[in-house]
């Protein structure tokens, strides 16, 4: 059956140059299946062009039950669209003097309606994320096409994920924040918090139309991605045996395009090649087992399964990059290009395999390549990270950066921001700082005397040994032979520590480094809790007689200590054990609320105050799900 509804409506007036959003005020996200579109029902809807040479754009989606039909009317002008149960239809209509009626049910959407006339040198700028690609991949062997495309473009040769999957780098990477800012104490990460900016919204409040096709369901509308973009689509399922090919993103990625000629736009395209399970293009291939459990420790790959793993992913960047080179090549000769990965792939080395758990540089690595006007060539071989991504793709749209970002465009020399990177996919954080070829990990022990949300158990069957670790990655470039942390590091590592992970709990924080076995003793007549506790080797706690007190072997100790709602504490007393106090005095009482962190000067102990930070994320069930069906949590 087919719905005709008569509508009248607002009326509007194309300007002379450029474009303006209709009913700006009233668009929301709707969607149907896989397909997400900001705009408005159908309402009672009139379009007034004053001037002759206008154009009517907007994308029809219906998200009803029943077969429709849509007709747009005026002088000399009559046409009509059909739309099955979640049809789509790009719409660009000419618009003589005079008004234009839209006809349809409230069940079909109005993608992103505009008016205007086409700009004669629109800016365009194209993202492309190639999930999983390890940056000694991205090389003119495995992938000649891309590598061809940015021969005349700058390559950042030691690009880094500021986390080693996706969900949270890609939220780091459109927000320009560091990872544990995004994080809850417990460890949880769910997508991009309400009030954020990224760097789609920043463009699309400069006027920008954008456009996203995202093959991974992490990075999803529900947990906050789709802000700034017109159009969002991301499949309609979980677990990756259904994740898309990556024709399918280049595709809707070409007709995005398409759909906006002449005005400013951006495309952001996520492809899941070549992420697991390894895919063969050729018809050749046999299945293979599942990563997961070589991921997590749980066996060994044998040597004819690693080979036939290794070549199955450089199979799989072969493919991509055939597809994603004749995309390239398709783009205006103008256009502002970027591509990169959200993290790398370990392939036996050291052990691990897929990636989440590790943070050795296979896993963190990624290719960082950009062409387009403005852009230098050649090769920037110092340490750059993804956290500086958002600002860099705003200065290549003439954009300036949004407030609160904490990188820096890469094209003026990237940010003074340390570059870490952070994940708790093993259990317990696991944090990693690189400076220029300098690189410190630290590998947190469970907690299993702590229990609660303090307890992360490890996931791995055979974890790796927790400690600090340093190497010289210009001497052991594979990570083969770590150290421990040279003195000469020691406290830029503690600073840097502190000033990171120490701001992810709210409350009350104590810190201590450099003088283990550690002891550390609070006077507080109110009860204390641990939010968050981190140290290589256990911790533990206890309190009685009105005394807080923690023990433990290592170096480096890392609590979030909160009280009970109702009996927040007004005053502590640190108690003299051993340890410096620094920037409060042993032995005299202290509102920890009025502290904040102190310069960390040198080994001893450091206590200071956070204040609530707003974590709130759309979709945090449907993301565990989406997660658990991916493999990354159980």
């Amino acid at each position: 059956m087919v719905l005709v509804w008569s509508i009248l409506a607002v009326g509007c007036s194309a300007p002379e140059s450029g474009w303006q959003r209709l009913w700006y005020d009233e668009w929301e996200l709707h969607h149907h299946g896989d397909r997400w579109l900001r705009g408005v029902p159908a309402g009672e809807r009139t379009v007034t062009c004053s001037e002759p040479g206008g154009e009517l754009r907007m994308d029809l989606l219906n998200t009803g039950d029943e077969v429709v039909e849509v007709r747009i009317s005026g002088r000399e002008l009559d046409e009509r669209w059909t739309l099955e149960s979640g049809g789509f239809q790009p719409v660009v209509v000419d618009l003589g003097p005079g008004e234009a009626r839209i006809e349809a049910p409230v069940e079909v959407v109005l993608g992103s309606p505009r008016i205007g006339r086409q700009v004669e040198e629109p800016r365009l700028l194209v993202v492309i994320v190639i999930d999983t690609l390890r940056a000694d991949h991205a090389t003119r062997e495995l992938m000649p096409g891309v590598t061809g495309f940015f021969a005349d473009g700058r390559r950042w040769r030691a690009a880094t994920a500021n986390a080693p999957w996706t969900l949270p780098s890609v939220a780091s990477t459109f927000t320009s924040r560091p990872v544990l800012e995004l994080t809850t104490p417990g460890g949880e990460i769910a997508g991009i918090p309400a009030g954020l900016k990224t760097w789609p919204a920043v463009l699309h409040d400069a006027g920008f139309e954008g456009g996203a096709v995202v093959a991974n369901y992490t990075v999803h509308t529900l947990n906050g991605f789709a802000a700034g973009f017109s159009s969002f689509r991301v499949p309609d399922g979980h677990g990756p045996e259904i994740a898309p090919d990556a024709s399918w993103v280049a595709e809707a990625g070409r007709r995005g395009i398409a759909a906006h000629r002449g005005e400013d736009a951006f495309v952001y395209l996520h492809f899941m090649d070549p992420h697991e399970p390894y895919r063969s293009h050729d018809g050749t291939g046999t299945e293979l087992p599942p990563l997961q459990p070589l991921a997590r420790r749980q066996r060994e790959a044998g040597v004819e399964e690693a080979a036939r793993l290794r070549e199955r992913y450089a199979g799989e960047v072969r493919y991509v990059d055939g597809v994603v080179s004749d995309f390239l090549e398709e783009l205006p000769p103008n256009a502002a290009v970027v591509l990169t990965s959200d993290h790398g792939e370990g392939l036996g080395e050291h052990g691990a395999w897929a990636h989440g758990p590790s943070l050795h540089q296979e896993a963190l690595t990624v290719p960082l390549m950009a062409r387009g006007p403005g852009v230098l060539a050649g090769d920037v071989h110092e340490p750059a990270q993804l956290l500086d991504l958002a600002p860099t793709l705003l200065d290549m749209a003439d954009q300036d950066p949004a407030d609160g970002f904490a990188g820096r465009s890469l094209l003026a020399g990237g940010s003074a921001e340390p570059i870490v990177s952070v994940t708790y996919s093993a259990g317990p954080l696991r944090w990693a700082w690189r400076e220029a070829n300098h690189k410190v990990e630290m590998r947190m022990a469970p907690q299993p005397h702590l229990g609660g949300e303090v307890h992360r158990p490890a996931i791995e069957a055979v974890p790796l040994p927790s400690g600090a670790f340093f190497v010289d990655l210009t001497v052991d470039p594979g990570e083969d032979h770590p150290t421990a942390i040279p003195e000469a590091f020691a406290h830029r590592v503690a600073e840097v520590f502190a000033r990171t992970a120490g701001r992810t709990a709210p409350g009350m924080q104590v810190f201590a480094w450099g003088e283990g076995p550690t002891e550390i003793v609070l006077e507080s007549e109110r009860p204390l809790e641990l939010a968050q506790a981190w140290s290589p080797s256990e911790i533990h706690a206890s309190h009685s007689d009105g005394r807080f007190t923690l023990r433990c072997a290592a170096d480096v100790v890392m609590c979030g200590l909160t009280a009970k709602p109702e009996s927040v504490p007004a005053v502590v007393t640190p108690v003299e054990t051993g340890p410096r106090w620094w920037g409060i005095a042993a032995g005299e009482p202290v509102d920890p609320r009025a502290l904040d962190l102190p310069n960390v000067g040198g080994p001893g102990v450091y206590l200071w105050w956070n204040p609530e930070r707003p974590l709130a994320v759309g979709g945090y069930d449907e993301t565990l799900e989406r997660l658990r069906a991916l493999g990354y949590i159980d």
